[in-house]
C-alpha cells in the first residue's frame, strides 16, 4: 500500500453529534499520514454526490463504514446516499470476491445486526466505547498502514530432523518406562500428524504416572518427618522423575509449535487435580505438586520462548487459579508457589525464590531428558531466564494496565511478583536471554498489547523499573554477588534496537 493510503468514509448524518464524532475520526487519521476523504470536506456546493461517493469508494485503498443503527437499517433498505452507496459497494465486492477493503466501524449498536447486510461477516472495529477510542484508533491506523500491532511470526524451522508427516502406523509401546523413550515417541507422532496415536500415548502414561506417584508418597514419605533441604531436592527430584514421562509429552508437543499439539495447559491442571493425593501431613509432602506445578511452567515457558512462542507461554502464565475454595482466582503467575517460592523444594513457609531457581536451573545434569528438549544446557538456562524476563516485563504491563504506576515512586523496598532470581545468572546468559526474548519484537508487544498497555507507557517507566529491580536486588545480595551485578549493563537497554 502507499505511504499514505486513501480511505473514504461512508456514514450516514443521524446527529450534529455523530457527524462532529466522524469528522474527529477522520482528522486522528489524516494527522497519523492516512489520506481520508470524508463530504464534510471534500463536497461543496454543486458537487455530484453520486459522482463523489462513487469516486470516493472505487478509488479508495480501504472503505470504512460507520455503522450505528440509522446506517444498518437505510442500508439495508436502500434509501438515500447510503443505499446508493450500497450498490457500490456491490459491484465492487462482484469484481473483487472476498476483498478487505471495507472495513466495518461499530459506532453504536442496540440490536443484533451491527452491519449492513452487504458486509456479512467482515471483522470490524469497535468504537463503541468512548473510554477505549485511542487504543481502537491506534489499531485501525496500524491496520491501515498495513503494520499491526501483532504481526503473523515468520515461519521458522521444523524442529524435527524429519520435516514430512510420516503416514507410517508409529507404535505404541507397550509400557513406557523412562521419558527418553516417551520422547522418541511423542516425537514420531508429531511427525506423521498422528493426533490418534498422541492421545492413545497420552492414556497409556497418564493413570500409572499419577498412580505411581500417590503410591510412592504413600510408602516413602506420609508419617515421615522432612529432615534437610537436601532431602528435599531429592524428594522433589523423585517427583519430577515419576510425573517426566508426562511432562516430556507435553513438551513435545509445545516444541512442535503445531495447532493439533502445541496447547499443553491440561497437564498444568491435571498436577493440581490428583486423585487420591493425600490432604493431611506435614506442608512439604501435601504441596509437592505445586513444585511440579512451578517446574512444569517454567520448562513450558522455556520451550515456547526457545521455540519463539511467547504468546504460549502467556497463555498458561494466564491460567486462573481458584483459592479460598473457589471464591476468589489468581492467575498462576501470580501464586507463590508457582512463581519461585515452592515450599516443597526450600521447606520453609513462603518458600524461599533464590533456592527455588538454583533447584531449577541447575537440573540440566539431574534430568537427563531435558537433552532431548534443549541443544545444550547453556540453551536450557538462557530459555529459562528469558521466560521470566519476559513474566516481568508482563508484571509492569499489569501495573500500568490497572492504573497503578504510582507504586513505582515508592521511597521503601519495591515488591516485585516475579522474583527478580533470574538476574543472578552470568553476563553471556543473561545478553543471549535478552537476544531470545527480542527476537521477534512483534511478539514482544504481546506482553503489554494484550492488557491495552501501549509500548510507549512501558517504555517511558522501564528506567524506573529497572532501578527498582536494582534496588531490590542488591538488598537481597551479599556483598560478593553485588560485583557481579551486570544488570545496568543489560537489562536496562532492552527496548533500544526494537
Amino acid at each position: 500500500m502507499a505511504e499514505n493510503p486513501k480511505v473514504f468514509i461512508s456514514y450516514s448524518h443521524d446527529s450534529p453529534e455523530h457527524k462532529q464524532w466522524v469528522s474527529e475520526l477522520a482528522a486522528r487519521l489524516r494527522h497519523s499520514g492516512v489520506d481520508a476523504t470524508l463530504d464534510q470536506w471534500d463536497l461543496g456546493l454543486g458537487d455530484d454526490i453520486t459522482r463523489f461517493m462513487e469516486r470516493g469508494i472505487v478509488g479508495a485503498d480501504k472503505v470504512l463504514v460507520i455503522c450505528t443503527d440509522k446506517y444498518v437499517s437505510k442500508a439495508n433498505a436502500d434509501e438515500g446516499g447510503v443505499g446508493y452507496e450500497r450498490m457500490i459497494v456491490n459491484a465492487e465486492l462482484v469484481q473483487n470476491l472476498g476483498t478487505d477493503k471495507f472495513i466495518p466501524i461499530i459506532r453504536q449498536a442496540s440490536g443484533k445486526e451491527k452491519t449492513p447486510t452487504f458486509l456479512g461477516t467482515r471483522v470490524y472495529a469497535d468504537f463503541r466505547n468512548d473510554n477505549q477510542f485511542d487504543a481502537e484508533c491506534e489499531k485501525l491506523i496500524r491496520e491501515l498502514h498495513e503494520l499491526p500491532i501483532i504481526e503473523k511470526p515468520p515461519l521458522g524451522k521444523n524442529p524435527f530432523p524429519s520435516a514430512e508427516l510420516d503416514p507410517q502406523l508409529i507404535e505404541i509401546p507397550e509400557e513406557v518406562k523412562s521419558a527418553s523413550v516417551t520422547y522418541t515417541t511423542a516425537s514420531k507422532l508429531v511427525r506423521a500428524g498422528d493426533t490418534l496415536g498422541w492421545r492413545e500415548l497420552i492414556k497409556q502414561i497418564r493413570p500409572n504416572a499419577f498412580k505411581h506417584l500417590v503410591q510412592w508418597r504413600q510408602d516413602e514419605l506420609d508419617g515421615q518427618k522432612p529432615e534437610s533441604k537436601e532431602q528435599l531436592v531429592q524428594i522433589v527430584d523423585k517427583a519430577v522423575e515419576i510425573i517426566s514421562p508426562l511432562m516430556v509429552i507435553a513438551l513435545v508437543g509445545v516444541e512442535s509449535g503445531r495447532e493439533e499439539f502445541r496447547d499443553q495447559k491440561s497437564l498444568f491442571d491435571d498436577l493440581q487435580n490428583i486423585v487420591g493425593w493425600n490432604p493431611a501431613g506435614y506442608d512439604v509432602w501435601i504441596r509437592l505438586p505445586n513444585a511440579l506445578g512451578y517446574v512444569y511452567h517454567s520448562l513450558h515457558g522455556g520451550i515456547s520462548l526457545s521455540t519463539n512462542q511467547i504468546e504460549l507461554a502467556l497463555d498458561l502464565a494466564r491460567v486462573k487459579i481458584p483459592v479460598a475454595g473457589g471464591t476468589k482466582f489468581f492467575h498462576l503467575w501470580e501464586m507463590g508457589e508457582f512463581r519461585g517460592y515452592a515450599e516443597s523444594i526450600s521447606g520453609t513457609r513462603g518458600g524461599h525464590s533464590l533456592e527455588s531457581w538454583n533447584y531449577l536451573v541447575n537440573a540440566y545434569e539431574r534430568w537427563e531428558w531435558l537433552s532431548n528438549i534443549f541443544e545444550d544446557e547453556q540453551d536450557y538456562r538462557t530459555s529459562l531466564v528469558a521466560y521470566y524476563m519476559a513474566l516481568n516485563i508482563h508484571e509492569l504491563a499489569t501495573i500500568i494496565a490497572a492504573g497503578r504506576a504510582d507504586i513505582l515512586n515508592t521511597t521503601s523496598e519495591p515488591y516485585f511478583i516475579i522474583p527478580l532470581t533470574f538476574l543472578y545468572e552470568d553476563y553471556d546468559t543473561t545478553r543471549q536471554a535478552i537476544s531470545l526474548l527480542r527476537r521477534n519484537p512483534n511478539s514482544i508487544v504481546n506482553l503489554w498489547t494484550s492488557l491495552n498497555v501501549k509500548r510507549e507507557q512501558v517504555e517511558s517507566l522501564w528506567k524506573k523499573w529497572i532501578d527498582l529491580s536494582e534496588r531490590a536486588l542488591i538488598r537481597s545480595m551479599s556483598p560478593n554477588q553485588i560485583t557481579l551485578l551486570n544488570l545496568s549493563d543489560l537489562y536496562q537497554y532492552f527496548f533500544e534496537g526494537m
